[in-house]
């Protein structure tokens, strides 16, 4: 059986790209809900199984009663073998790592699929910067020691952490551009089946981000969006602006007085991921600082268009190094300030290195 599981709306729609190649085979999909519409059917998979993590949130990590009814729930569900495969975008949810763990006491394989680029290059690519905060200790050693998830590890980075899962559970990580990897895990380069579409060059969007919490004030932001949206509404017949799915209604409120200032920007309301709605919305241009989706869209036909280092009160943050290695080894042509240089504006080799294999392909590799 080969297992998806899934935490968004955009890693489904990588699911969805990667079931046509994986037609023949029997498919079942796990759903740990973030940011994504639950399924109860579909043609594609012969079972659907959905957890809610009881682990988000410091005070829901200490519900070890909780905890435990859901692994026993998880457990009485999951019917594994060893010839069962599991495809995992993320191992940032603990929840995640603990199913991962009941596919290796099994024998099973356990690949990860790149979250969307950034999240998997930036987080495969660095080591831990230095010692963990004493909170973050607590946290870790009770993890570890009292739920008894000894295989969570965390790695500590630009002041934030990212849980991960010990090296040993991975067989394998699946990217679509040929990065670093900093970890003890086999790579794979893996094709698209996406087929690029022609889009209206007079119009953009802008993706938002929640830049305001991890790199530069509310105040700064407010003057660097003022800033883009002028320039996007001076340049363009129509700019669409979309809000993060994370962002809270207090936080659209303030941002939507500078946006409501430009005539020529409308908002999409919808809460589809992009890559579902770029038809509709016939946009050449997409703006974001650093935004997971711009990958996926350039295999779509979009001009990707990052922005992160027009602004020094963002780009002065160490994250910012990683990504711009990340992006000039893939021959990206950035924006320059006057904007003037938009249709040079790219990925220069179109991201060639998206051309090796596909999951079915790596499947049979390790059978034979």
């Amino acid at each position: 059986m080969i297992y998806f599981l899934v935490n968004n709306n955009y890693h489904m729609l990588d699911v969805y790209e990667h079931c046509i190649n994986l037609k023949d085979y029997e498919k079942s999909l796990i759903q740990i809900p973030h940011t994504l519409d639950v399924l109860n059917r579909d043609e594609n998979f012969i079972d659907i199984l959905t957890y809610n993590s009881p682990l988000n949130g410091f005070r829901n990590l200490f519900n070890i009663y909780k905890i435990k009814k859901k692994e026993k729930e998880i457990k009485k569900e999951l019917k594994l073998n060893k010839n069962d495969i599991l495809f995992v975008y993320t191992e940032f949810e603990v929840l995640n790592q603990y199913i991962i763990s009941l596919f290796k006491k099994f024998g099973a394989r356990v690949y990860v699929i790149e979250d969307g680029g950034f999240p998997t290059y930036l987080t495969y690519g660095v080591k831990s910067e230095k010692t963990l905060p004493f909170k973050e200790k607590i946290r870790l050693f009770y993890t570890k020691y009292i739920l008894g998830y000894s295989f969570v590890e965390y790695l500590y980075f630009n002041k934030l952490v990212f849980p991960q899962i010990n090296e040993k559970y991975i067989d394998g990580v699946l990217l679509y551009l040929d990065v670093l990897v900093n970890r003890n895990i086999k790579k794979y380069i893996v094709k698209r089946n996406i087929k690029k579409m022609k889009l209206n060059s007079n119009n953009a969007i802008f993706l938002n981000e929640k830049m305001y919490c991890y790199y530069c004030t509310k105040k700064e932001y407010a003057n660097i969006l003022e800033n883009i949206l002028s320039i996007m509404n001076n340049r363009f017949e129509k700019t669409y602006f979309k809000f993060h799915p994370r962002e809270t209604k207090e936080d659209k409120i303030w941002q939507l007085k500078i946006v409501n200032k430009f005539d020529k920007v409308h908002i999409i309301e919808e809460h589809s991921p992009i890559e579902n709605l770029l038809e509709k919305y016939d946009s050449k241009f997409i703006f974001s600082f650093l935004s997971a989706a711009l990958l996926n869209l350039n295999a779509m036909g979009v001009i990707p268009v990052y922005i992160y280092h027009l602004y020094k009160s963002i780009y002065k943050n160490s994250v910012f190094n990683q990504i711009n290695i990340v992006l000039i080894n893939a021959e990206y042509e950035f924006l320059n300030k006057t904007y003037n240089n938009l249709e040079d504006v790219g990925f220069k080799n179109s991201l060639k290195n998206l051309t090796t294999r596909t999951l079915d392909e790596i499947i049979k590799e390790k059978n034979e």
